[in-house]
């Protein structure tokens, strides 16, 4: 018979390896980056959906929660490590933006925490229900075409993009195909959660004696980008404002006001930043090449824009070749998702812009 001593040693050794092994089936890991602070990083390569990572801000009595996933399922991955942490009831979910990936899984919070109240942007109250609904649609009637479009490239070995797919691509569609087939298994059970609490410029929560500020320093990525601040830390959780490894200045994008924005984001001085997706940074660095890349977008679709020419024409003059090489590098994956998250919709939104300005400014 085994000791006493022999038998907790089996069960602890028993216990870790389960652990570990949780730790590896799970698609995300769990770093303190502060006191009570946790940030929770998606490790799903980059492609063309995305997942978005979390923060968990643990106080004595409650959590304030940053960002919900893609789904329900995937956020109940992410309650569970959570409990891990602590077993205090969550307050505030923060969603920092109105796009799915950051939202959908809402429903888990409000069914695992009744009492949490979700905070978001005035705007998300219009773009929510209207953008975002019309989004869903596309999505519940195009995503099945999608993944099998990702499988037949996956069966034949061909990148989307032509030529022969690599290895990136492949782990790439793997991971496209996993995340859309969650989200349309699930979409008949969506309830689309809205918030509670509004913010137009600035929230600010006191977490026992913790400032959080919840700000807005305008359009960027969608209309209501929030900026979640811990000032004493200088910890700032960025949303989608900041995206490794490609940006992502997309359709829904204001890229000639998202310069000004991300300026203001770099005078809160913060050290750490969590973005929406990608690693946590320690610097300002990236930061500074997405500001340059905002710059250059807004400037020469500007110096491009002429009134009365196709936006085909309008393209052919913008070089963002040396834009793409910084975020992309040779990777023929990443400098397609730059040319279909920068460049195609970026230059499109500036275009339809001017456009207007244009046509607004043309006496009757």
């Amino acid at each position: 018979m085994l000791s006493k001593a022999a038998s907790i040693v089996i069960f602890l050794v028993g216990a870790i390896t389960a652990y570990s092994q949780l730790a590896k089936e799970r698609s995300f890991d769990v770093q303190k980056v502060g006191d009570g602070v946790y940030a929770v990083i998606r490790r799903e390569p980059a492609s063309f959906w995305f997942n978005a990572n979390n923060v968990f801000i643990v106080g004595k009595h409650d959590v304030i929660v940053v960002d919900a996933n893609i789904t329900a399922a995937y956020t109940k991955e992410v309650i569970d490590a959570l409990r891990e942490i602590t077993d205090k009831p969550v307050k505030y979910v923060i969603n920092t933006h109105w796009h799915e990936d950051h939202i959908i899984g809402n429903r888990a919070y409000r069914e695992a925490f009744p009492d949490a109240k979700f905070v978001g942007h005035r705007s998300t109250l219009k773009d929510l229900p209207e953008i975002g609904g019309a989004n869903r649609k596309g999505t519940l009637e195009n995503g099945r075409g999608f993944v099998g479009m990702l499988e037949a490239s996956l069966e034949k070995g061909e990148s989307i993009a032509g030529g022969a797919i690599t290895d990136e691509e492949r782990a790439g569609y793997a991971s496209d195909i996993k995340f859309v087939s969650s989200y349309l298994a699930e979409s008949s059970t969506f309830e689309i959660v809205m918030p509670d609490v509004l913010v137009d410029d600035r929230l600010t929560i006191d977490q026992d004696g913790r400032k959080i500020e919840v700000l807005f320093f305008g359009r960027a990525h969608t209309g209501g980008d929030l900026v979640v601040n811990l000032p004493k830390e200088k910890i700032a959780i960025t949303g989608d404002l900041m995206v490794y490894p490609v940006p992502l200045l997309g359709s829904t994008s204001y890229p000639l006001e998202y310069p000004a924005t991300l300026e203001r984001l770099k005078a809160l001085g913060g050290r750490t930043y969590i973005p929406g997706h990608g690693p946590v940074m320690k610097d300002a660095a990236f930061l500074d090449k997405m500001i340059a890349l905002a710059t250059a977008v807004r400037d020469r679709s500007k110096a491009a824009y002429k009134p009365g020419e196709t936006i085909e024409q309008m393209r052919s003059k913008i070089d963002l070749s040396d834009q793409q090489k910084i975020f992309a590098g040779d990777s023929r994956h990443k400098g397609f998702i730059f040319r279909n998250y920068v460049t195609l919709p970026a230059t499109a939104a500036i275009r339809g812009f001017l456009e207007k300005t244009h046509t607004a400014a043309v006496p009757n």
